[in-house]
């Protein structure tokens, strides 16, 4: 069977764009999905907006600590992020060394000590982007 992948931007676009391709966009989702691929992933499914990818892309971006990708899959599913969640995500990401994004995921936890110390210890000049006038 072909990789349902597009390679050209056009194909890509065709895909995400185009009316009735609900399956070929489903297909590409899930196949991006099983590469590891998170956030192409969320590009097609957000659109197919179908639960049951959406939540296996929630779970492995717990899995992996992949903050973007558990925020908005999140999102589109329309669901509460859980403390517990983000706690799990940011040991995912500690093991992975993703120290910006384990930081992210504490604070997000509600652990700001916590968030604060691995800030100072791992990645000190981590700055979040914060509007100009907060």
């Amino acid at each position: 069977m072909a990789d349902p992948i597009p390679l050209e931007f056009q194909d890509k676009r065709r895909i995400l764009l185009g009316k009735g391709l609900e399956s070929e966009r489903r297909a590409v989702g899930e196949a991006l999905l099983v590469q590891g691929r998170l956030a192409e992933a969320l590009e097609y499914l957000e659109r197919t907006r179908d639960e049951a990818p959406l939540r296996r892309v929630q779970a492995e971006a717990i899995r992996v600590g992949d903050v973007l990708a558990y925020a908005h899959s999140s999102h589109l599913l329309k669901i509460e992020t859980v403390p517990a969640e983000w706690r799990q995500l940011a040991e995912a990401a500690k093991g992975a060394e993703r120290w910006y994004e384990a930081v992210t995921a504490l604070e997000r936890s509600g652990d700001q000590a916590a968030a604060d110390a691995l800030r100072a210890e791992k990645c000190p000049d981590y700055r979040p982007l914060k509007p100009a006038n907060k």
